[in-house]
């Protein structure tokens, strides 16, 4: 019989919530308690979480604390903090929150070399960041650029706290190389030259295939500029050092990180260090100071009160109650342009899995289909379907109250763009509000039946005092901890990546069948296995 991580009495009671939900909505929960905003929010880490506008209520919350104590939710958090091998499938400890806080909060540790390992990378990281610095002053010419190339985990942490807290126009711009397509590398060279630009290569084992053709495109574009042997004015960040060495960096170039940091997770470690040379080190250790705060809140709290919690146990509603297949997020502050990309890897990669802890098929829908953009550029496309859509699709709005310009006006319509839709998605919009707000245009009753909304469409906001180092470490950490808990909701393993593998190992079989150089008796040879569709699109580009 395959496990399963829900007893059919929750189960019951949570289909039962739902059946009420569908009939009642929101907005009724509302008129039934007049404190309810003050109930359903939390003020953590200078963040202020909004739940109200969700399907919470005190029935749910305690279904979801009952099913909590189920499945021994506060022991996996423990596990997780005390460093035991919760990645069950790759047999690995998942130490991540060690970077942001080396003592662990007094928590005893499975392996308590791990303590020092974890002072020591962030000590390192502390020196080598100072050294580079030193290096760059000597330089003759100042460094304008910085070429970072990586992929996944290896780029898109670091170009998110780059993009958030770099400030306006920053002295030094970074470059992020993530993608194998060279028009990407293209558009970096073009504005870059060899005496002011510094590269940094990122790879867990430096041994990445994209980012080390990516790497050597990067020299030889540095050898035709006149720089001799570039690779040895490049850094390498990585975790094994020796493959780095022996790919031609020289070993007082290399900025090391522990092995057991996962690449989703990396952000805290050394990965972040072409971000940290622009904003600086000591932003970076709030950075890290405020995504400890957070952990403290998820270690302690009870679930109730806990929003990493809370916020997963929605989602869990969601899709396997509520129907709901995807997720909306919306960062009302450029800044934060590239968040929903960052979550996106982080959600999807960590729970997107169809096998549980023991192998067997899972019984529940694991992770929602994560998706968004920036406001108010989002509110002119996909807010149509938000709005008046057939599916219900939760979503949530992230807000920053206090800007770091002085163009006060900009900003307050950009929140007024905010908090109004969040009001809107719940009011919505009915036949008489219609003829009360259009009595004087003479609308045809086609054209007032389409400006009805349905409203009742569930939102949660985060109210972010400032954008700073620590609110974002805050914000960055309170995601992490809901995709862990949403995991153990469904009884996956949160901490393994098979699902990208398949796909690269074929890429290695088809790379050679796209070269018109390789006989056609060695494709023929390496075509056993794939589809007709696939040999066809492979012959089509043979040709081209």
């Amino acid at each position: 019989m395959p496990s399963t991580s829900i007893a059919p009495a929750i189960k019951n009671a949570l289909s039962e919530h739902a059946k009420q939900d569908l009939v009642h909505g929101i907005k009724h929960k509302f008129d039934s308690d007049q404190e309810r905003v003050v109930h359903t929010s939390f003020d953590i880490a200078n963040i202020h979480f909004d739940f109200s506008k969700t399907h919470i209520d005190d029935a749910l919350l305690n279904t979801y604390t009952d099913y909590a104590a189920q499945i021994d939710f506060k022991a996996k958090r423990h596990a997780l903090f005390a460093g035991e091998r919760v990645n069950v499938t790759e047999d690995r400890s998942v130490l991540h929150t060690l970077l942001r806080d080396p003592r662990n909060q007094g928590i005893a540790m499975a392996l308590p070399e791990t303590l020092s390992q974890a002072q020591s990378a962030r000590d390192a990281l502390i020196k080598q960041y100072h050294d580079i610095q030193a290096d760059l002053a000597r330089r003759s010419t100042p460094i304008r650029n910085i070429i970072h190339v990586g992929i996944g985990g290896s780029a898109l942490g670091p170009q998110l706290i780059y993009e958030a807290l770099s400030g306006v126009n920053p002295k030094v711009k970074i470059h992020f190389i993530s993608n194998i397509d060279a028009h990407q590398l293209v558009d970096a060279l073009d504005v870059c030259d060899a005496d002011s630009t510094l590269v940094i290569g990122v790879s867990k084992t430096f041994t990445t295939a994209e980012t080390l053709q990516n790497i050597d495109s990067v020299a030889d574009w540095f050898r035709a500029q006149g720089v001799d042997e570039p690779l040895t004015h490049f850094y390498a960040v990585t975790a094994f050092p020796e493959n780095a060495v022996n790919y031609g960096i020289p070993n007082t170039n290399i900025v090391s990180f522990p092995e057991w940091v996962g690449g989703r997770y990396s952000v805290w470690s050394s990965v972040s260090l072409s971000a940290a040379l622009v904003f600086g080190i000591e932003d970076f250790e709030q950075f890290l100071a405020g995504a400890a705060e957070m952990d403290r809140h998820f270690y302690h709290a009870e679930p109730a009160e806990n929003v990493c919690f809370i916020a997963a146990a929605l989602d869990h509603y969601y899709a396997n109650f509520m129907q709901a297949t995807s997720r909306a997020i919306f960062a009302y502050d450029h800044r934060l342009r590239s968040l929903v990309d960052y979550l996106q890897q982080l959600e999807t990669e960590s729970n997107g899995k169809d096998r549980q802890l023991d192998g067997s098929p899972v019984d529940q829908e694991t992770s929602a289909v994560i998706w968004g953009g920036v406001g108010t550029d989002v509110q002119h496309s996909v807010f149509q379907m938000l709005h008046q859509g057939t599916a219900l699709i939760p979503s949530e709005f992230i807000l920053v109250a206090k800007a770091d310009h002085d163009l006060n006006a900009h900003h307050q319509e950009l929140l007024a763009n905010g908090v109004a839709q969040t009001a809107a998605l719940l009011a919505g919009q009915d036949i008489a509000k219609v003829n009360e707000l259009h009595a004087e245009e003479h609308l045809t009753e086609l054209t007032k039946q389409a400006k009805i909304f349905s409203g009742e469409r569930p939102s949660t906001t985060m109210l972010l005092s400032q954008l700073t180092p620590a609110t974002l470490g805050s914000l960055l950490a309170f995601y992490e901890h809901r995709t862990f808990s949403g995991g153990v909701l469904v009884n996956i393993n949160s901490y393994d990546q098979m699902g990208v593998e398949l796909g690269k190992r074929l890429a290695k079989q088809v790379n050679p069948m796209l070269d018109a150089m390789t006989p056609d008796s060695e494709v023929q040879k390496n075509a056993e296995g794939f589809d007709a569709s696939t040999l066809d699109l492979i012959a089509r580009i043979r040709r081209a």
